[in-house]
């Protein structure tokens, strides 16, 4: 059985439509909102190593104009388990 996630309307804009995602399909939406938007930033030797939070992503992300992308996920199952979405 596959786990699932159930998505609050605040994920919905990122996720897209539906009550529920599959735990392994999160971060392909993730990343395919991040391409189709172009919100990988940063410069030098760092270069597109952060995510620019857009207003969609905030209630999920936090106040942040940008997150590094090793705590993006972290930061999503932050969300995750305080709304008890599994």
């Amino acid at each position: 059985m596959k786990r699932t996630v159930k998505l609050t309307e605040d994920m919905q804009p990122v996720f897209g439509p539906g009550k529920v995602i599959k735990v392994s399909d999160l971060n392909k939406k993730l990343w395919a909102y991040i391409k189709k938007h172009k919100l990988m930033t940063g410069e030098g030797p760092l270069m597109k190593r952060s995510i620019k939070v857009t207003e969609d992503m905030k209630p999920v992300f936090g106040p942040k104009a940008s997150v590094k992308i090793g705590e993006m996920m972290k930061l999503l199952w932050v969300y995750i388990k305080k709304y008890k979405l599994f």
